[in-house]
């Protein structure tokens, strides 16, 4: 879950990364996103419009006609010729064969017509077709014949948040008493007692959410201590660990000074004068670095002995009573009564994150504190008031009202599940639901087999991995359970003295409710789904509750039609299933049971056979050097690598078993639903994500298998060409 966790958090940096560059920012191509089909194409904060924004980037290079390298991007490439394809200027002035190099010669007409779209950060198949769920939903607001009252309610909150006059006339009138409230306090003591006050309708510092680690039992709650640049639920000390890579350390830093410029502006907005907001930006994040850097990402488990996760998630499993005695200077418990969280018979939490908070919750930050919440609250009511126009001296992306108002209704707190449920009602295939578990089943069942005929695996992880691929919830459009019921929310019309910033209030105090009903109830299958908008472009598998999502906003035209044959379903979302899927018996997957406790399912000697297997993926992709002198880090790359061979494979299994099958479609449909040029200036925001660029999760993995030799005549000599002794297969008999 960790990619989908900092979603917001990277598309916003890559959107900043053009705003900066194009402001003379310095960002070059060294922001923090994901190159991911998985990832949504539109970021939710309202400050970064539709994914796309009007700005101008350097102009040398980003106009480079095909074929032709500009200066910042040197011309004679080093490696596999196909490696650097998608980057923008290096596409070859002819279409290559598919042996010489599969992806380009399949996406070739998309990578030649979207060459000079520099000013666009996402210029992707995927992205295109991100817009479908907007789109559908937006034509059902506004027609006023379509009833129905979930319906009639998204439909005052989209046009209260459309009014821009009333918006720009209102400013910060209302969210003003909340910051003078915050300026009043004097002590620790009151500040815990406004943070904890019934009549002070946000949390600036604890979230905590419905989840799940064992399917069989209740539902629990997960805590999460955050600040205002880096949370545990998003990314967690991402933005502050230090290393030694320099494009990953100022992708950091980009990201850190991109998230400033909306604090600025929101400081700004609340009556600061321009060097002061910017001081106080500066001056919070530095206080923030000081309890940073303690929460680690999938990479540095799979680093560190197997079994290091599943050890941390059950030191970190807590009763109330142990969660308050680790943050004493918090008042957690009253926190959480707020927020109708505090009957779970278990909680979860860093323990590392919440020490580190608990240390800085002192008398002595008092005032860093206070500043921090007033940031907070300004953030959080950013897209239900009118938009902050400067970061200092920067002009910021400006959006349209339609824009500005389907980012208000597109929040978990607000209308997410109903968007979704109405884009599934208005815009999604008849038969996609029934379809899609379906193939999912076929991917799981395949699975299955792989794993009863792998050669590595002892009888015992056999078992338990097989009894995980037996219980694995699938989830598809709708999370289990259903969404929430929206049929007890009443927002208040304009005509009746109702605003935006009040009716979101209420629609959040009213998810706050439905989640308290869950809280001790059994087990939801799906409970992540309240932890992530499921109009996201997405799809993803949950270890803590073992669990496939294919959320709404995944399914656009590009990836299901009910009418789509076997070849195209395969070679487009049925890569991403299957990729998801294997998530629940790779490195991460496999430290949590059939239900999703905290238990490895490998025994010690599998684990050493199935690092063995990734570890010569990761060295296989440590050889792909970009351009000269940068090359990829295979070992962080390896967790995403591995899940994209598994996938790969069972597509390829599935399709053996079937009469016929096309495999020129499937590969076809494959290039092409990953169609993506990157612009240069965020070419290394790309590189270094911990998925593989879209032309190498094609090529490298097809490379692997027999179908595209036996397709293609591919022989020694040909680009796609890879010699047998180095194909690396993680399942079945052949592994």
């Amino acid at each position: 879950m960790e990619h989908y966790k900092r979603l917001t958090s990277l598309a916003l940096a890559l959107v900043l990364a053009f705003v900066l560059t194009a402001c003379g920012g310095g960002t070059g191509d060294a922001a923090n996103a994901s190159s991911a089909g998985e990832t949504t194409a539109e970021s939710t904060d309202a400050g970064t419009g539709e994914g796309t924004t009007e700005t101008a980037t350097d102009d040398e290079g980003a106009g480079a006609s095909e074929g032709e390298a500009s200066e910042e991007q040197p011309a004679g490439l080093v490696g596999k010729p196909w490696v650097t394809s998608m980057l923008q200027g290096n596409l070859p002035v002819e279409q290559p064969e598919a042996k010489d190099d599969l992806y380009a010669h399949y996406a070739y007409d998309y990578l030649v017509t979207h060459q000079n779209e520099s000013t666009n950060p996402n210029v992707s198949a995927m992205a295109d077709h991100a817009g479908e769920l907007k789109d559908t939903v937006v034509v059902a607001i506004k027609d006023e014949s379509k009833a129905g009252h979930d319906l009639e309610q998204l439909r005052i909150f989209y046009n209260q948040a459309a009014d821009t006059d009333a918006l720009e006339a209102t400013g910060l009138s209302e969210v003003q008493p909340y910051i003078d409230r915050i300026d009043a306090v004097t002590s620790l003591e009151e500040l815990n007692a406004l943070v904890a006050a019934d009549d002070f309708p946000f949390s600036p510092f604890i979230t905590a959410v419905v989840k799940t680690n064992d399917t069989r039992a209740t539902n629990i709650v997960g805590v999460y201590p955050n600040f205002l640049f880096s949370n545990a639920l998003l990314v967690g000390g991402t933005n502050y660990a230090e290393t030694d890579d320099p494009t990953a350390q100022q992708a950091s830093n980009v990201q850190l000074a991109g998230m400033g410029l909306y604090v600025s502006a929101d400081l700004e907005a609340s009556g600061m004068d321009s060097d002061s907001a910017l001081e106080a930006s500066k001056q919070l994040m530095e206080f923030e670095k000081s309890h940073g850097k303690y929460l680690e990402g999938t990479t540095t488990y799979v680093k560190a002995d197997f079994g290091a996760m599943a050890e941390d998630a059950r030191a970190n499993a807590l009763t109330l009573d142990e969660l308050c005695d680790l943050s004493p200077n918090y008042p957690i418990k009253e926190t959480l009564a707020k927020l109708g969280k505090d009957g779970a018979k278990q909680y979860t939490v860093s323990r590392k994150w919440l020490k580190a908070f608990n240390d800085v919750w002192t008398a002595e930050h008092l005032e860093d504190l206070k500043l921090m919440a007033k940031a907070k609250v300004l953030d959080e009511t950013r897209p239900y008031r009118a938009q902050s126009k400067k970061g200092g001296d920067i002009e910021l992306p400006q959006v349209s009202a339609d824009a500005f108002a389907y980012t208000a209704c597109n929040s978990l707190n607000t209308f997410a599940q109903v968007l979704a449920k109405t884009y599934v009602d208005e815009g999604i295939p008849a038969q996609a639901k029934e379809r899609l578990t379906e193939l999912s089943q076929q991917i799981i069942d395949t699975y299955k087999d792989l794993v009863d005929d792998t050669a590595w695996m002892g009888e015992k992880s056999k078992q338990r991995v097989e009894e995980k691929l037996e219980h694995v919830a699938i989830n598809v459009l709708e999370p289990e359970g259903g969404y929430f019921d929206y049929s007890g929310l009443e927002l208040v019309p304009s005509d009746k003295g109702g605003t935006l910033l009040s009716n979101y209030l209420i629609c959040k105090q009213y998810r706050y409710d439905c989640e308290a009903k869950l809280v001790g109830q059994p087990a939801i299958k799906s409970s992540t789904w309240f932890m992530i908008e499921p109009t996201t472009m997405n799809a993803f598998y949950e270890s803590e509750n073992n669990s496939i999502n294919i959320v709404p906003g995944y399914v656009t035209s590009l990836l299901y039609a009910d009418d789509m044959s076997e070849e195209d379903l395969l070679g487009g979302i049925g890569f991403t299933v299957a990729h998801e899927i294997s998530h629940g018996f790779d490195y991460q997957g496999a430290q949590s049971d059939a239900y999703g406790r905290p238990e490895p399912v490998y025994d010690e000697a599998d684990v050493d056979a199935f690092v063995a297997k990734t570890s010569a993926l990761a060295q296989y992709y440590s050889g792909i050097e970009l351009h000269p002198e940068v090359v990829l880090d295979g070992q962080a790359l390896v967790a995403e690598a591995a899940a994209d061979l598994s996938g790969m494979q069972a597509m390829l299994e599935i399709a053996r078993a079937s009469d016929d099958f096309d495999y020129q479609r499937f590969f076809d449909n494959m290039c092409k639903t990953w169609a993506q040029v990157i612009p240069r200036a965020v070419f290394s925001v790309f590189a270094a994500d911990t998925h593989p660029l879209a032309n190498l999760r094609v090529n490298v993995n097809s490379q692997m298998f027999d179908p595209l030799y036996d397709t293609f005549g591919v022989v020694e000599g040909d680009g796609m060409y890879l010699a047998p002794d180095k194909r690396i297969v993680m399942w079945g008999p052949n592994a």
